[in-house]
């Protein structure tokens, strides 16, 4: 009987901390992909003429806002 108590309780401690781990998780992830896009998208902005840099802090602007990130730095790059 101890054995089953034992396991049942372990089984909820892996699902409370997976459960809890689960969110930070994903939105690491969504940054990180995000930004993946993002730099492949800004070096082929690169490939078809326009001068946008590819560095690690238009990376985290485009993996922090996104789509309108990646706009803003190609609207930027006409005015700089």
């Amino acid at each position: 009987m101890a054995e089953v108590l034992t396991v049942i309780m372990i089984s909820c401690l892996i699902i409370l901390i997976l459960t809890a781990v689960s969110k930070p998780l994903r939105i690491v992830f969504r940054f990180l992909l995000s930004a993946a896009i993002g730099g492949c998208c800004l070096w082929l902005c690169n490939r078809l003429g326009l001068q946008v840099g590819v560095n690690p802090s238009t990376l985290f602007a485009v993996g922090l806002l996104g789509a309108p990130g990646f706009l803003g730095l190609i609207v930027l790059s006409f005015f700089l």
